[in-house]
């Protein structure tokens, strides 16, 4: 039996209405879009191939891979750029609680030393501009000006920062020296960050070129974008895996739900993206499309101003992160298909995972205890969400807000609509989320959602020597019996000092033609190359 939010909110008894929210996006009366002759799956004259129109709910301001690292904008970034090795996420299926790589624009990593990894390049690879792939696209895409100190991309230098140098061999082979030995290389050039710009068009362009009008060796290549309206790719007809199976991808700006389900079923779109799971029903049964939810390896959470009084006690933060009913939560937004994971950490993470630890669990007496441990002053605190953003989290904010009211603290809802708007000061409170990004804990959520160079902690939210000592010792220890103990330890700094919770794991709920064969991976990838897309 699936708990909704109306249950919930009925259940800790706050007198809020839910009806609203349950009823929010589904399909009402005469909301269907006309087709058009520009409709899903066009095809052209001389070009057999189909257009393939995405519904999507909103697109990233640039088009720089560095700073498009978020649910809106890695989808096209995986169309647009390769990287060096690739997860197989397929195999990954077919082995549980294991991680794979595959070759892609690398043939080989081989290790040197401690601090040096060589990459043989795959010959022949022409990029979107004409170009073909050598060691000086790998150097200006690990370049001091996109990785290092003074780069203007913390997402850089948290995933590739340590790289000390770069050793041009020859025009297919690169060395990459390390500050530090580095157990995941090999991780990381699959990853996120690792995704490879054109030398000669960063010459040429710099960091505003790269934003506007990127080249890469990926399946597609930009051919229009519009801030906020759509985002248009077209076939890289040269591309090294063979002629992607759409010539030409369209990402159109569909803000409600329920608009992109009725262009789904209209026959306009032939992908429509990020639905909550209540709407999947809308789609029984109809013929042509399906509804399919992910699991992805992504978490929201909850964070805390720890400057601000009434957050300012880990205590009080603990009490916070105790008094919610996180299994009643997680199935009220995501229904039946609702996870939790034990931690900062997942299974892929192998020997270094802890299948015994438990992440606060729901003790509301416990919390109470440390709420008067900590001296709550009973004032209101203020949660801060962005509408529209983040899956459900407007409904979570309400049955959190009644959670919290059943230990005596008082809170307040504050909506507003961009990222920016809800880091600016005056929020105890707020939502955030954190992908496992490759599978080890350098690449998920400790380092790159709470590490020193998160957005957390340069924002002053939080601030932690003991955990900053732990990352640092983390990224150092070499075997795995001390990588695990370095690891686990971390946890348990995360632990004490609260400053922030794992709400529940992440699903992205998409709709397609059944005639579009494709697989959404457990990232906000959207992979188009010509082994993941074809058409019946």
């Amino acid at each position: 039996m699936t708990i909704n939010r109306r249950d919930l909110l009925r259940l800790f008894g706050t007198g809020l209405t839910a009806g609203g929210l349950v009823s929010r996006g589904l399909l009402g009366s005469g909301s269907l879009m006309a087709g058009t002759a520009t409709g899903a799956l066009a095809q052209a004259a001389g070009d057999s191939r189909p257009v393939l129109r995405v519904a999507v709910q909103a697109l990233p301001a640039s088009l720089e891979p560095l700073e498009t690292i978020s649910n809106i904008g890695l989808r096209q970034t995986t169309c647009l750029f390769d990287t060096a090795l690739r997860r197989d996420f397929k195999a990954e299926v077919a082995m549980p609680g294991t991680s794979a790589l595959m070759p892609q624009l690398a043939t080989g990593l081989r290790r040197v030393d401690d601090l040096t990894w060589e990459l043989a390049l795959r010959p022949d690879v022409h990029l979107h501009d004409g170009s073909i792939l050598s060691a000086d696209d790998i150097l200006a895409t690990f370049s001091p000006a996109r990785i290092g100190p003074d780069g203007p991309y913390p997402e850089g230098r948290i995933l590739f920062g340590h790289i000390a140098a770069l050793r041009r061999i020859d025009d297919l082979t690169v060395q990459i020296v390390t500050s530090a030995p580095d157990e995941v290389m090999d991780q990381r050039l699959a990853g996120y960050g690792g995704w490879v710009i054109g030398a000669k068009a960063y010459a040429a362009g710099g960091a505003e070129g790269v934003r506007s009008h990127p080249i890469g060796a990926g399946p597609y290549k930009l051919a229009e974008f519009i801030r906020d309206t759509r985002l248009v790719l077209a076939a890289h007809d040269d591309y090294w895996m063979g002629r992607p199976a759409a010539r030409e991808v369209r990402l159109d700006v569909v803000p409600e739900a329920a608009t992109r389900i009725a262009g789904l079923i209209s026959g306009e779109y032939d992908i429509v993206t990020n639905l909550l799971p209540d709407q999947m029903s809308q789609l029984d049964g109809y013929d042509d499309v399906e509804a399919v939810s992910v699991p992805l390896d992504l978490v929201h959470m909850l964070f805390y101003d720890t400057r601000r009084p009434g957050v300012a006690k880990a205590t009080v933060r603990q009490a916070l992160n105790h008094a919610i009913d996180y299994q009643a939560l997680g199935r009220a937004v995501w229904g039946d298909a609702a996870t939790r994971p034990n931690g900062l950490q997942t299974p892929a993470f192998g020997p270094l995972y802890d299948p015994d630890r438990k992440h606060f669990p729901y003790d509301p007496a416990r919390a109470k205890a440390l709420l008067a441990k900590g001296g709550f002053d009973g004032k209101p605190l203020k949660m801060r969400l962005i509408s529209g953003y983040y899956v459900g989290a407007e409904a979570a904010g309400q049955i959190i807000q009644a959670m919290w009211a059943q230990i005596g603290v008082t809170v307040e809802l504050e909506f507003v609509e961009s990222m920016k708007q809800a880091l600016e000061p005056g929020a105890d409170v707020r939502m955030i989320s954190a992908a496992f990004r490759f599978p080890d804990p350098l690449g998920g959520g400790v380092i790159p959602a709470w590490g020193p160079d998160s957005a957390v902690q340069k924002r002053g939210f939080w601030a932690s020597t003991a955990y900053n000592d732990g990352v640092a010792a983390l990224i150092a220890a070499r075997s795995p019996a001390d990588r695990r103990r370095t690891f686990q330890a971390l946890l348990d700094i995360f632990e004490d000092e609260a400053p922030g919770t794992i709400l529940y794991g992440v699903n992205e709920v998409f709709a397609k033609r059944k005639a579009v064969n494709w697989t959404h991976y457990p990232l906000y990838y959207m992979d188009f190359r010509p082994d993941n897309l074809s058409f019946s």
